[in-house]
């Protein structure tokens, strides 16, 4: 009898630097990696604000509704058959938002704004916060997008009754809370019996701020796929399989036993 199961996904997480508020230069980066990693992805991810870099600075450079960072991210896609993911700040009626993407080759485009800003980087000066959660879906799989900060809070990302099968996080988080980041990531995989990719950048920015990246793909019983190098500039590639993660969640269902609450945004 044939598997009911989503088929196997072909991932690559990208750890980069980035050009500080240098749009044009960030969309050739972009351009150039996905020439390099489609044939051998289904979905590539980008850090978070991938063509600006995290600053206050970067609002001035937002996207317009589906403006150039829009329509190169859909071109791409389709003309490599890939999957783009990761965040970008798009401007819509006035209003900005840290916006995670999910674009696929036929056109589809899935949008969830980042919900925690980060307070002490001045994000709520210059962001508005999500009013909603959306669960993405690609190729059968069930997909909770998260930016950076949002990972430090359990409830926005708790599984419930096992809605997702993986927790994609994109990030521009500094070498100094390093652990904080490697250390979540597990605990969400863990608790949530899911899958979990986290895709940080790398480099130093003007605010001297060092990213060592620390990216990896993660198993649901929170065990590293394959992890990329510290401070490289790389791209990380792995399959999920959803029939170890089916046979978990029947042989230790945790899941059954989480207490029940109303998510208020």
């Amino acid at each position: 009898m044939a598997s009911s199961f989503p088929a196997p996904l072909r991932v690559s997480a990208v750890q980069c630097s980035i050009h500080w508020n240098d749009v044009p230069a960030n969309l050739q980066l972009i351009e150039s990696l996905v020439r390099d990693h489609a044939a051998k992805s289904n979905l590539i991810i980008f850090p978070e604000t991938i063509t600006t870099g995290f600053s206050s600075e970067a609002a001035k450079l937002a996207d317009r509704e589906q403006g150039e960072v829009y329509q190169t991210l859909l071109r791409l896609s389709h003309e490599y058959n890939v999957a783009l993911a990761g965040s970008y700040l798009s401007e819509v009626k006035g209003v900005i938002h840290n916006l995670f993407f999910l674009v696929e080759p036929d056109g589809m485009v899935q949008l969830q704004a980042k919900r925690h800003l980060f307070a002490p980087g001045g994000e709520k000066d210059f962001v508005s916060s999500a009013t909603s959660r959306t669960i993405f879906t690609f190729k059968g799989w069930h997909i909770l997008p998260i930016i950076c900060y949002d990972l430090r809070f359990p409830v926005w990302c708790r599984n419930v009754s096992n809605e997702y099968d993986l927790i994609i996080a994109v990030a521009n988080w500094p070498r100094p809370r390093r652990e904080v980041f490697r250390t979540l990531l597990r605990a969400r995989a863990m608790e949530n019996l899911s899958y979990v990719i986290g895709v940080n950048r790398v480099g130093e920015d003007p605010n001297r701020l060092v990213y060592s990246g620390d990216s990896v793909i993660i198993d649901p019983r929170g065990k590293a796929l394959v992890e990329a190098e510290e401070g490289a500039d790389t791209v990380i590639t792995a399959t999920l399989d959803y029939a170890p993660l089916q046979d978990l969640r029947q042989k230790f269902p945790v899941w059954a036993d989480a207490d029940p609450f109303l998510l208020q945004i």
